[in-house]
């Protein structure tokens, strides 16, 4: 069953709009490299990050990436979030990441959060990214974690991959996680949804003025429409309940919709939720505009539902 919730903007949430159409005059936002501009967004990390002081994180090296493994000082939780970054496949883990794992683990009472440093394209093309994500998760099952102690998240590339991730584990008869949560999911790399016509002179961060998505970098020679690789084109049988988020000003908005009309046709639960005026994952603006804070209380909300937990939702 689909469930659809169409949120209003608010002027902070224009506001921050605004400043991102601003960022255009930075090289590397409009070649989506690394950028900073301030508490509103960054790509970068930091060598000195600090985390709060009742969290502990440790890397864990898997074969060929890594996963950054945060949990609470007294011990660990029986439930574990899996979070895939975004960065359309070319940009790695980063300081926003660690702050949403943070918010993660805040909102959803106490759960463990693994952050996947997977490996990036060019350099390491598909199927690099979900050969990781697969491992990761196996390697969740493999200490402990039932699958459903398992909820998988990801941001725009990050999102596609966890879709994909759950279209590898059915087809390949390894049980699925309890759920899956997406922000902004980069789900159709051939770019054959309408939004990326309607939405190309509106959105800030992916549209006019900025270089297109290098969608090459990570497919290769390999079909754009293969699901694995644009999960669009996929089938959903059988999938756990998803949570999805998306702005309406997003070129990626149909990659959402689409997805989620094709999974609830077959009968799985998805709850929608666009916010009118919205740019690409602005819900990591964490507290910042008032689109990003209820953005973070819905999934708290679909979170604690999941694993059965109460936590009084507060800002970080």
């Amino acid at each position: 069953m689909l469930y659809l919730h169409v949120n209003n903007k608010t002027i902070r949430g224009s506001l921050a709009k605004q400043l991102l159409r601003l960022g255009r005059l930075l090289p590397n936002f409009v070649n989506h490299g690394p950028v900073n501009i301030g508490r509103l967004f960054t790509t970068e990390t930091s060598p000195d990050f600090r985390w709060p002081k009742d969290l502990k994180a440790t890397w864990i090296d898997l074969s060929r990436a890594r996963l950054e493994f945060v949990t609470s000082i007294k011990g660990k939780s029986p439930n574990v979030i899996l979070q895939f970054h975004g960065g359309a496949y070319v940009s790695g883990y980063s300081d926003m990441y660690r702050k949403s794992a943070v918010k993660y683990h805040r909102i959803s009472c106490g759960t463990d959060v693994a952050s996947l440093d997977y490996r990036l394209a060019p350099a390491h093309p598909y199927p690099a990214a979900l050969e990781d994500a697969v491992e990761s998760y196996r390697y969740l099952l493999s200490s402990g974690y039932a699958p459903e102690q398992v909820i998988v998240v990801g941001d725009s590339a990050g999102g596609g991959l966890a879709l994909a991730l759950g279209l590898w584990l059915r087809d390949h008869g390894v049980a699925l996680p309890k759920a899956i949560i997406t922000m902004s999911a980069w789900t159709d790399l051939a770019q054959e949804g309408e939004s990326y016509l309607r939405n190309f002179t509106l959105d800030p961060l992916l549209g006019a003025g900025t270089n297109p998505l290098d969608v090459k970098a990570y497919a290769g020679e390999h079909s754009l429409h293969d699901p694995y690789i644009s999960p669009a084109y996929g089938t959903f049988e059988g999938f756990p309940p998803m949570m999805m988020h998306v702005g309406s000003f997003e070129l990626l908005e149909s990659d959402t919709l689409t997805v989620a009309r094709k999974a609830s046709e077959t009968g799985v639960d998805v709850s929608v939720s666009i916010y009118r005026g919205m740019f690409h994952v602005f819900q990591l603006a964490f507290d910042l505009i008032p689109e990003a804070a209820k953005a973070w209380k819905e999934i708290g909300d679909f979170i604690q539902g999941q694993f059965g937990c109460t936590y009084s939702f507060r800002k970080e």
